[in-house]
């Protein structure tokens, strides 16, 4: 009689982080987070882009959490010496800054995302592991400063995307979203709860084959003139 066990598949690798942060009290909080996961694993933390540089050469993280303020190379020209040496790494900014000009500095410096110091605990978690899932995790303040520059500075010389099919209620959350909602506001704004409206933007990243509000957003905000 064949066995009806099922075979125990291979446990997943843990996410390989890596911190750079010259306040050591900041590295340590950090590297107490990453050690309560088990499906994430602290590789290193470094004061100095310089000492991470140095160190980083010869290991492959699979995310590297980086301050802007560092002493000695800045945050900025670490991003991009990273970018260039491990191009398969997430490199995710976290930093007390919002201003638009640091924030698009660093994501064109090389930055996968961009998350704000005092980002509760579980949503920082969920930024380290959204670059693996496809996403580019954004603080919501940073993910609106984007979208309104993006509104503010539409690209003409780029043809608009037609949309999937999109229904009135979705377009509705959509529209809601560009204006800088975030999801509960909108469930507000339209009498449905956070659940339901959750439930939409499960259906909307699907269609719009994105995995975030911003990605969404945009995408949005690009294809509903086509």
């Amino acid at each position: 009689m064949a066995s009806t066990d099922t075979p125990l598949q291979p446990a997943a690798r843990p996410l390989r982080i890596a911190i750079i942060e010259d306040d050591a009290l900041i590295r340590r909080m950090l590297g107490k987070l990453v050690a309560k996961h088990p499906e994430l694993a602290l590789t290193g933390t470094w004061g100095t882009g310089e000492a991470a540089l140095a160190a980083l050469a010869s290991e492959r993280p699979d995310v590297v959490l980086v301050d802007l303020e560092l002493p000695g190379i800045s945050g900025e020209d670490c991003l991009r010496a990273l970018s260039g040496m491990m191009p398969a790494t997430a490199l995710i900014v976290l930093s007390g800054h919002d201003e638009p000009e640091r924030v698009f500095a660093a994501l064109r410096a090389g930055a996968n995302g961009y998350l704000l110091k005092g980002t509760p605990p579980a949503e920082l978690v969920a930024g380290i592991r959204a670059p693996h899932m496809g996403g580019s995790p954004l603080s919501p303040a940073v993910a609106n400063l984007v979208i309104r520059a993006f509104q503010k500075f539409p690209a003409p010389s780029r043809p608009a995307i037609p949309l999937p099919s999109l229904t009135p209620r979705e377009r509705q959350i959509l529209e809601l979203l560009a204006k800088g909602k975030v999801a509960k506001e909108a469930a507000a704004e339209l009498h449905l709860s956070y659940e339901t409206v959750r439930d939409y933007l499960k259906t909307i990243y699907q269609k719009l084959h994105v995995r975030s509000r911003t990605e969404a957003v945009l995408r949005f905000l690009e294809g509903r003139e086509a």
